[in-house]
């Protein structure tokens, strides 16, 4: 078999390729150019697979991020945890010195004075300390 003028000149591009040949249609006479179809072919499944690769790696990045994220929240829900009982660690601590100030109070009435009565007795001592120079 031979090509339109290709022969000729002793180079035919089908022929490049290992899976290229012609064959001619019986029902028609057509020549097919088989090569041609085996290298879209070819085209076409180095495409998939380029495609599947890339699915692939774009699910694997998905993956890492979600499994960061979880990482990332358990973490946050550790901090969480900690800052709640330091939390409560303050408020017991606040309630032990309000306890000792209530009793001090009821030890020491004259640190009250009368023209600050809604004022603290802690922070009153305090200015008047101040005001004598003592720090």
């Amino acid at each position: 078999m031979h090509v339109h003028g290709m022969e000729r000149f002793g180079t035919n591009p089908l022929s490049q390729s290992s899976t290229s040949c012609l064959s001619e249609d019986s029902q028609d006479g057509n020549i097919l150019m088989v090569g041609a179809v085996n290298s879209l072919e070819e085209k076409k499944l180095k495409r998939r697979q380029k495609n599947r690769a890339a699915a692939q790696r774009s699910r694997q990045k998905h993956t890492e991020k979600a499994d960061e994220l979880h990482q990332q929240h358990e973490q946050l829900e550790q901090n969480n945890t900690a800052l709640k009982k330091e939390i409560e660690a303050l408020k017991e601590e606040l309630n032990y010195w309000n306890q000792m100030l209530k009793d001090h109070e009821s030890t020491c009435p004259g640190m009250l004075t009368p023209s600050l009565p809604t004022q603290a007795p802690l922070l009153h001592w305090l200015a008047e300390g101040l005001n004598r120079g003592i720090q």
